[in-house]
């Protein structure tokens, strides 16, 4: 069976373990929170860039939308 029976490094151990796990997890939470983050900033950016892009496209002579394969 398992024995947690620490007499003498109790005071020690279980701190100790205590604070890792305080650690991981707010580890584990902070790159959550910045991976959210980072991805809206993407999809900002990325929906910015399709706007820009669309916009540069109708200010585009004929000849150099038809040369891109965009016949309008």
């Amino acid at each position: 069976m398992l024995d947690l029976d620490m007499t003498p490094y109790a005071a020690f151990v279980w701190p100790a373990w205590g604070v890792s796990a305080l650690v991981l997890t707010v580890l584990t939470v902070g790159a959550v929170v910045a991976s959210r983050k980072w991805k809206r900033e993407l999809t900002r950016l990325e929906a910015g860039q399709a706007l820009s892009s669309e916009a540069a496209d109708s200010n585009r002579p004929q000849a150099a939308r038809s040369a891109l394969g965009q016949e309008k």
